[in-house]
């Protein structure tokens, strides 16, 4: 049999019902919450792929495309996740407006749940957003690092080239001075500059994102606070009605164990009753 878990008032209304939209919404966010899950999943392993290539002490260098394209999908990652959080909050609120009094008692602890794991899944998320900023900060300093020395050879070959150009005036006469890879390098020097430019305007953004999220995170920590009082009226509630369903559980097995006890006295005196009336008889008869 199926609990009834309504509980009414003095006045014989219903005081918890039930609310079908609850329930669609509270399925949609559980959807949501299972999608940003899995992609700070994805971010995680992005991440120590990202450490794996700083810490490797035997490599000064940075794989410059790889790290792009890792970078990259994280940010992607990153940012489907804030779309993901802003969805959600659009459904808290909406669940907010509902009335306590439309939702059952197991839909009310449902909702406590809910937010809370939500709350859960944005500070997970935050401290995944100050950890990739501070990797992505460290990238950037090695590569900066690694481009200044970089430039700094091709400046030393190009001064080079320059003295040997002065020196030997009359074996260069009419011919074209190429130097192969002055062009490329100065193509790489400008290619690396502005993916550290990009990587900095990511970090600020995501700077930036972590304190709206923030607000979100604050705004559910108020709301599991009022929810919180209403849950505990809940469960004591619940323990109250269990507490009394076992005192008159256990009054009632006193009541049999009487009822038992009582009956097999009956049959006691019953038998003792037929066998001095059978004894009654037999005096008579004689």
């Amino acid at each position: 049999m199926q609990p009834d878990f309504d509980s009414q008032d003095d006045s014989g209304v219903n005081k918890y019902s039930d609310s079908p939209e609850f329930d669609a919404l509270k399925d949609r966010i559980i959807e949501q919450l299972f999608e940003i899950n899995g992609q700070i999943n994805t971010i995680n392993q992005f991440s120590s792929t990202l450490e794996k290539f700083l810490n490797n002490e035997g490599d000064n260098s940075l794989n410059v495309k790889v790290i792009d394209n890792i970078d990259k999908k994280a940010i992607q990652n990153i940012e489907k996740i804030k779309g993901l959080i802003s969805v959600i909050n659009e459904e808290v609120c909406k669940v907010e407006k509902i009335e306590v009094a439309e939702l059952n008692q197991l839909q009310i602890i449902a909702k406590d749940k809910i937010i809370r794991d939500i709350r859960s899944s944005i500070k997970e998320f935050q401290n995944l957003q100050k950890r990739y900023t501070a990797l992505i900060k460290r990238i950037n300093e090695k590569a900066r690092l690694q481009l200044e020395n970089k430039h700094a050879l091709l400046v030393e070959e190009e001064n080079e080239a320059t003295q040997h150009v002065g020196q030997a005036p009359v074996q260069i006469q009419n011919k074209n001075i190429v130097i192969p890879r002055e062009s490329i390098n100065n193509e790489e020097f400008a290619y690396q500059q502005n993916l550290i430019r990009q990587r900095d305007e990511e970090i600020i953004n995501i700077e930036r994102g972590i304190t709206e999220i923030n607000d979100i995170f604050t705004d559910l920590s108020n709301v599991i606070q009022d929810q919180g009082m209403i849950v505990d009226n809940i469960e004591a509630n619940i323990y109250s009605t269990l507490d009394n369903t076992q005192l008159a559980s256990n009054e009632l097995n006193k009541a049999m164990r009487y009822q038992r006890k009582s009956s097999k006295w009956c049959l006691y005196l019953l038998m003792i009753l037929t066998i001095m009336l059978f004894f009654m008889m037999l005096v008579i008869l004689i």
